[in-house]
């Protein structure tokens, strides 16, 4: 019986490291998410469906569908300057530039 309990616990815990990367992508999505509802959404769409109050502001499921967004992370961190004239300039700590590249990522089809 104890050799079943090892086995049984290696499963479990092997399980789990299995299963920790893709949390963790999804608790950088959520985050991601969170952060664009707060930074974005008052100009963009930033779910799956809707517009936006800002007509020039691209919702941004069209951004993950045009960009190479494992690229997007890089750029967000170095800095984007406007893109149309009411659209601040902003750069991201790359941590947040992660976590919203990972959430712009669950928009795509």
């Amino acid at each position: 019986m104890r050799g079943y309990g090892q086995r049984i616990g290696a499963a479990v815990t092997s399980g789990l490291l299995v299963a920790s990367p893709a949390a963790a992508r999804d608790e950088s999505a959520a985050r991601g998410e969170a952060f664009a509802r707060a930074h974005c959404a008052r100009c963009h769409a930033t779910g799956s469906r809707g517009a936006g109050s800002l007509r020039q502001a691209s919702p941004f499921r069209t951004l993950a569908r045009r960009f190479p967004v494992d690229d997007l992370a890089d750029v967000l961190a170095e800095g984007v300057d406007r893109r149309h004239p009411a659209m601040p300039d902003f750069r991201l700590d790359p941590a947040d530039a992660a976590d919203l590249t990972a959430y712009l990522k669950t928009l795509r089809p």
